[in-house]
């Protein structure tokens, strides 16, 4: 059993409980507890997995009760539960190999449901909901002897009690269905059920029955009604009637076999069709797909291509705007003034193109600080900080005075209120 179920009954002195709860919650069930302090001792149902776990248990359970007497009974067995299991697989082993052992019978004792033992046959129903009902008791099965049948009379003949039928249902699934199921069947003498010509028909290989097999059949019933008019052979007289009636009837069935082969070859250049027109519409995909890459890869080599002659035309651009400058080609000496007053010049705005990065080395500007990059600094910081801004001072504002010391009204707030009223109307 995984939990237990205690049901614990008011008592006069409250006693401390030494089990672990699951859970809090209580009621009509009673508290659960995962396992008892004893229960490796008493609870036939309790397993460790070895000796030491069971001496652990046993340790736990004697700390526990330590300044308590030993509730145990001094006739209760405190050895580990395994080594009856390993003695009675041994001898289960033994009477394997030598069939001269014999095992020993396990003795059952006496289940006395009214007596000592009367608590184990308590049971609470299993209800949605928490009421008090009562205990049903469960009381031992009266032994009765066991009832002899009377002989079988040789008159009757015995009637099996089993029987071999086959079922079929329509909620499986499409992998596992069977096929439906035939039962046997007596053919009687001198007949041949129309039935049985279709015995070549099963499920799946033309059943259920469609157009062409509906054909097949009324080509049977046509072929059959037709030998029934053939003449008989002992008939000497008809032998050429009967030979023209099968010359006849064999240029109609070959005249049919080549309809048949016609509607075959038919549906072959159909499906060969479809397959064509499939392959050359992959091929069309294919092709297309090829078409596009190769003119993704042209189009950037020739986007590339753009951007790099637009690259070239603004440096020659600006080449000659510099020469324009200066078309007499004097050389002239740098105007400090004129560079610090302008703040778009090279001193607060160097061009990149010119080898000057005005972002280079920009981390050394970053601050880092053990107080400012971990959460233990930061509540340093905070612990340093006065009370006035970690818990800030609200304070109410003060009423607006209206009136003078003599109690007249000011006249800045007579013309609000006048303000106030006309705005009203």
């Amino acid at each position: 059993m995984s939990h237990t179920v205690t049901i614990q009954e008011p008592q006069a002195k409250p006693q401390v409980s030494q089990t672990r709860w699951c859970g809090g919650r209580s009621g009509a069930w009673g508290n659960v507890s995962a396992n008892r302090t004893y229960d490796f001792l008493y609870d036939p149902l309790y397993i460790v997995s070895s000796e030491k776990d069971h001496n652990q248990a046993n340790i736990q359970a004697t700390l526990i009760q330590s300044k308590l007497a030993d509730p145990v009974p001094s006739f209760i067995s405190r050895e580990w539960k395994g080594h009856e299991e390993r003695h009675r697989e041994a001898l289960r082993q033994l009477a394997a190999t030598d069939t001269s052992f014999q095992m020993p019978k396990k003795v059952c004792e006496d289940p006395d449901v009214t007596g000592k033992n009367r608590y184990k046959y308590f049971e609470r129903p299993f209800l949605p909901f928490y009421q008090h009902t009562p205990f049903n008791v469960v009381y031992a099965a009266n032994r009765a002897e066991p009832y002899t049948f009377p002989p079988p009379s040789a008159k009757y003949l015995p009637v099996p009690s089993k029987y071999t039928v086959g079922t079929q249902t329509d909620y499986r699934d499409a992998e596992v269905q069977t096929d439906p199921y035939s039962p046997e069947y007596v053919v009687c003498q001198d007949t041949i059920p129309e039935l049985l010509t279709l015995a070549t028909l099963t499920w799946g290989r033309g059943l259920p029955a469609g157009q062409a097999e509906v054909e097949m059949i009324e080509r049977a019933r046509e072929k059959r009604a037709w030998e029934a008019t053939l003449p008989s052979l002992s008939d000497t007289t008809q032998f050429e009637k009967r030979r023209r009636m099968m010359n006849a009837m064999e240029r109609k069935e070959w005249a049919f076999r080549e309809q048949e082969i016609e509607k075959l070859q038919e549906i072959r250049l159909e499906v060969l069709k479809e397959l064509l027109k499939k392959r050359d519409k992959n091929q069309n995909e294919v092709s297309m797909a090829r078409l596009n890459a190769q003119w993704s890869t042209l189009q950037e080599a020739k986007e590339a291509k753009l951007a790099q002659i637009q690259h070239t035309h603004v440096s020659a651009m600006r080449k000659l705007t510099g020469k324009g400058k200066n078309i007499e080609g004097k050389l002239e000496r740098r105007n400090i003034i004129k560079d610090y007053s302008d703040y778009g010049s090279q001193v607060y705005g160097p061009l990149s193109r010119l080898g000057r990065f005005p972002d280079n080395n920009s981390e050394d500007f970053v601050v880092k600080n053990h107080y400012l990059s971990t959460y233990e600094g930061l509540v340093e910081l905070e612990s340093c900080l006065p009370d006035f801004v970690t818990q800030p001072r609200i304070k109410p504002p003060k009423p607006k005075v209206t009136t003078t010391k003599d109690g007249f009204l000011k006249r800045a707030a007579r013309m609000d209120r006048e303000l106030a009223e006309v705005h009203k109307v």
